[in-house]
């Protein structure tokens, strides 16, 4: 059984190598990529460290606990294990219900999509990559939603919102060279503020500069803008780059995600892959209740809803 030994070994190295590289993300680039499957490295772990265990491989044993180690350690925030605050208690209190999707440019079932939007009820609705084709054939969510704020674009990188709530002002802003929307809404708890965000992919050196600088915009302006905020869409970033944790930590907004679910969000064609990187986020004006994937509808990203409470009503149950 050499070669089952050989190739253990070899796997080893490799999921170890993988995991470690994470650890240099600010370094280069092409090293922040590795940071996005941290949930594969774990379960790779997982399963090497049995079977090396079975073939008595302790020097790999070791290795290998201390690799998955590194791995769970960025993701355990993301499951739902009981820790820290909840806010899924029953209440009276009528959530505020927010989707964020990303339609995909190229192709996606205008249908299937309408059809998911209306079962999931949102109150507030961003949608990445608004082309006008996908405008068009959108356009009967403007009846039920009755106010918008939109920038569709021929490619990537436009941009749409739809609320039921009034909206009191909205323009379409820039962070870098991409178009973002910022509203103001009324809501039944008073009003607050959703910017719809689409950042740039890391897929080259200059890119993943252009996405880190507008995560520092972004932080920016959510720090000047007061009340409530939500901020919603493809962040082109998962939670496990240091870049995301630290725009995070800089704008003062807490992951939907955070307790709740590590759930992929892209690419839906290859799941083993997939990773998070549309996000919902929000400050102290709101506590997350849920946070959850919508079915796919033949895009390359899933849809995500969540569900909110205005801090002052989840104060007073």
């Amino acid at each position: 059984m050499r070669w089952l030994d050989r190739l253990l070994l070899l796997c080893t190295v490799i999921v170890v190598g993988a995991s470690v590289a994470p650890l240099a993300a600010r370094l280069h680039w092409l090293l922040e990529l590795t940071t996005h499957f941290r949930v594969q490295y774990l379960v790779a772990a997982i399963v090497l460290l049995v079977l090396v265990a079975w073939r008595r491989q302790w020097t790999a044993c070791a290795a290998l606990v201390a690799a998955g180690a590194i791995s769970a350690a960025a993701v355990l925030p993301y499951l739902p294990l009981g820790f820290g605050p909840k806010a899924e208690a029953a209440t009276d209190a009528p959530a505020l219900k927010v989707l964020s999707v990303n339609v995909s440019f190229r192709q996606f079932s205008a249908r299937r999509l309408l059809e998911i939007i209306r079962e999931a009820s949102p109150d507030v609705l961003v949608v990445e990559e608004l082309t006008p084709h996908a405008e068009t054939v959108l356009a009967g969510l403007d009846t039920e939603f009755p106010y918008t704020q939109k920038f569709p674009a021929e490619g990537a990188y436009g941009i749409g919102l739809w609320s039921r709530l009034p909206i009191e002002s909205s323009a379409t802003i820039a962070l870098g060279r991409v178009p973002a929307i910022e509203a103001r809404l009324q809501g039944p708890g008073g009003p607050f503020t959703v910017i719809g965000v689409h950042l740039r992919a890391p897929v080259t050196a200059r890119r993943a500069a252009a996405r880190n600088q507008e995560l520092n915009e972004l932080a920016a302006r959510i720090r000047a803008t007061s009340g409530p905020v939500i901020v919603a869409g493809d962040f082109n970033a998962t939670p496990y780059t240091p870049y995301f944790q630290q725009w995070l930590e800089d704008s003062g907004l807490t992951d939907s995600r955070r307790g709740r679910t590590p759930s992929i969000s892209w690419p839906t064609m290859l799941p083993l892959v997939g990773i998070p990187i549309d996000h919902v986020a929000v400050n102290d004006g709101f506590t997350v209740l849920s946070h959850r994937r919508l079915p796919n509808f033949e895009s390359d990203h899933y849809g995500i809803l969540v569900e909110l409470l205005p801090a002052a009503r989840a104060e007073q149950l």
